[in-house]
């Protein structure tokens, strides 16, 4: 049975939510430097209508489903908060019924990341600003805490440099890791939420471009994307590379695929 958020359910999640600051009206939120999100309906094609059928479930609508979709939407964008938005991104990236949705969910997302980095980019890049940005909105924005974790070591690498020889009344406090281990698995997580959503709403072209990283850091779902998106470009032999390297992780459906194209280029092969 799919994953359903009653209107309660994602009101409660708003307000159990710590950490999270609310926001401005959005009609006052400046765009998002993730506007191509705005064009994913139009990147659904005669390609991405086949993809469905590879992988994903039914795609077929009913009325009920619709209006139950509209009334998450309106509940998600009417509560504050931006983690229950990333929440239903996940849970729904799957499921191509959703794409309509998920793709106004995913702007908003964006757009509410953006205001709290406009917020953060007055404050100043100190140790002690960082942990909030950091707690607050790392699941949902952590491109933005990394790039506030970067100002924080540049401006502290920057002091340094500035700063007279130490008296050695107090030891000088210990340097920024070039990466928060923290932040750069939150980074990784979203990329491949990313992945999983733009093959969702079709827009193969940046699906793409977003699934190979996870799928050469061996997540089997991006790998059997890349299979499928390079099956439906016509390039076989990299397609059954990718659908190897996913089956190799236990990818039911990209076994079958692996199979079914094998079988199909054995059959040209010997045809010729």
């Amino acid at each position: 049975m799919r994953a359903s958020f009653p209107l309660p359910v994602i009101a409660a999640l708003g307000l159990a939510l710590s950490g999270c600051s609310s926001l401005p009206d959005r009609d006052t939120v400046a765009a998002t430097s993730s506007e191509w999100l705005t064009r994913s309906g139009e990147a659904i094609s005669v390609q991405g209508q086949r993809l469905a059928g590879l992988f994903e479930s039914d795609a077929t609508d009913d009325e009920a489903l619709a209006r139950e979709r509209e009334e998450q939407r309106q509940a998600l964008f009417d509560q504050p908060y931006i983690d229950p938005l990333t929440r239903y991104l996940e849970a729904h990236a799957g499921d191509p019924r959703y794409a309509e949705v998920l793709t106004d969910v995913s702007r908003e997302r964006d757009r509410r990341c953006a205001a709290i980095a406009g917020d953060f980019a007055e404050r100043p890049a100190t140790r002690e600003t960082l942990p909030r940005y950091r707690r607050g909105y790392l699941y949902s924005c952590p491109a933005d805490v990394n790039a506030f974790y970067a100002r924080v070591r540049q401006q502290e690498a920057r002091r340094a440099a500035m700063a007279p020889a130490p008296d050695a009344v107090e030891a000088p406090a210990e340097p920024l890791a070039e990466r928060d281990a923290g932040v750069a698995e939150a980074v990784d997580r979203r990329q491949a939420n990313d992945c999983y959503l733009l093959f969702t709403i079709r827009n193969l072209g940046k699906a793409r471009e977003a699934c190979l990283g996870p799928a050469e850091q061996d997540d089997a779902r991006a790998q059997r994307y890349m299979g499928s998106m390079a099956e439906l470009a016509g390039e076989d032999d990299e397609a059954l590379r990718w659908y190897r390297r996913a089956a190799g992780h236990g990818d039911a459906p990209a076994q079958e695929r692996l199979e079914a194209l094998g079988a199909a280029t054995e059959d040209a092969e010997a045809a010729r």
